[in-house]
């Protein structure tokens, strides 16, 4: 199959690599050439822009770090609007919000081509080995028809609702995900201050109501000495105000908390570390370094 991938960032371009080793023939635009040049060497072709991408693409996938982004990919002057085929269907990765899918949907409909909205979970290391979780808004037969280039890159596919229901089931998560990481960087600091054993407390959590996926991912980001930038704290923090904004007409006190933590976080200069490190804010506070020796090894 022709696929066109716009975005080969940290996500897009393992994303791209699997599509490459299935067999597909994609041809990817990112404005950073590296990204570009490092999958023409695993045999993607090159282009210069995303109309050039999608010219011919029976399938356009979008992995693109803003709305605007997106807007300009899809339907500005260099846009993959300008050459796409008739028929064909685009895939948006991007998490943006509901409103922005929906404009760029019914823009798309009136050149007769598709759009589905689906935005993942799963992290880099879910896009290197193919186990995403894909939360897809649009028309189930559309999905269905996608669903050979969406097996390559997922272990779940949620069918969410209509264009728009993708992108605002994936924006609650990341909120969820976002309130979750700051209760537990507050209490697990304050504990370990108190004097109480890091490991223990993350065993006994994680044995009974505490635990979350969060707790368990800790370890592999936070609890290390390398911290690596899975996601980093700008892109949450965006997430989190796209979120917001389609919740503005509700009390969500919480979620207002939290978006002022990681403003606190992009203000000390944290933005490009990883969405945990936003609980450096408690280290620093209460001078304490939460780190496992078994997550180091």
């Amino acid at each position: 199959m022709k696929v066109a991938f716009i975005g080969v960032g940290r996500m897009g371009s393992r994303m791209a690599a699997r599509l490459i080793e299935a067999g597909h023939e994609v041809r990817v635009f990112d404005p950073n050439q590296q990204a570009v040049q490092e999958l023409v060497a695993r045999g993607a072709i090159a282009s210069g822009k995303p109309a050039e991408a999608a010219e011919g693409a029976e399938r356009v996938l979008l992995s693109l770090p803003s709305p605007k982004t997106l807007r300009d990919a899809v339907t500005g002057a260099t846009g993959v609007l300008q050459t796409i085929p008739r028929g064909a269907i685009i895939i948006d990765f991007s998490t943006v919000d509901p409103a922005t899918t929906k404009d760029i949907a019914a823009t798309c409909a009136k050149q007769a081509v598709e759009f589905l909205d689906a935005p993942v979970s799963g992290g880099v290391l879910g896009a290197a080995n193919g186990k995403l979780v894909i939360m897809i808004g649009g028309k189930a037969e559309v999905i269905d028809q996608a669903r050979p280039v969406l097996d390559v890159l997922a272990t779940r596919i949620v069918h969410c609702g209509d264009t728009g229901a993708g992108q605002l089931t994936k924006l609650s998560h990341n909120l969820l995900t976002a309130i979750n990481t700051v209760a537990l960087g507050e209490v697990l600091a304050a504990s370990v201050k108190a004097g109480a054993n890091l490991s223990v407390l993350c065993d006994v959590f994680g044995a009974g109501l505490a635990g979350s996926k969060m707790l368990d991912y800790l370890p592999k980001t936070l609890f290390t000495e390398e911290r690596p930038a899975n996601f980093a704290i700008d892109l949450m923090h965006k997430d989190i105000t796209l979120c917001l904004e389609e919740f503005s007409n509700l009390p969500m006190p919480l979620g207002q908390l939290v978006r002022q933590t990681y403003n606190a976080a992009r203000a000390k200069g944290l933005g490009g570390k990883d969405s945990t490190s936003v609980n450096e804010l408690y280290e620093e506070l209460l001078g304490v370094r939460l780190s496992l020796p078994s997550a180091n090894q």
